[in-house]
């Protein structure tokens, strides 16, 4: 199992009250898998259509530069549309512990 794919504990939190989501090189690497056969012209396109507008070079960036270090989550929320894959899977998650808050489970 790879390292970015061990289990996690996962906060449920609204999309509204998070900045930005953390981008490795592992998930621009999913990201470029995902999109197969589909040009970066047209992945831009594609989130231009829901109201995301990227360039086709920060998309290119996004899949081969390590210095890139996040993307919004209005972004990965579009790009798992157009790429019809789930966020788990974008973000190279296999395995989650959800922890939902103000839920008390009992360990706290």
């Amino acid at each position: 199992m790879a390292s970015d794919e061990k289990t996690q504990e996962v906060v449920m939190l609204p999309l509204s009250e998070v900045g930005s989501i953390k981008w490795t090189q592992h998930r621009g690497q999913k990201m470029r898998l995902l999109r197969g056969n589909l040009t970066l012209v047209a992945l831009a396109k594609k989130l231009a259509e829901h109201e995301i507008e990227i360039s086709r070079q920060y998309l290119n960036r996004m899949e081969t530069d390590p210095e890139v270090k996040g993307a919004s989550p209005e972004l990965v929320m579009g790009l798992c549309k157009v790429l019809n894959c789930s966020l788990a899977e974008l973000l190279c998650l296999k395995e989650t512990k959800i922890v939902q808050l103000g839920v008390d489970n009992g360990n706290f």
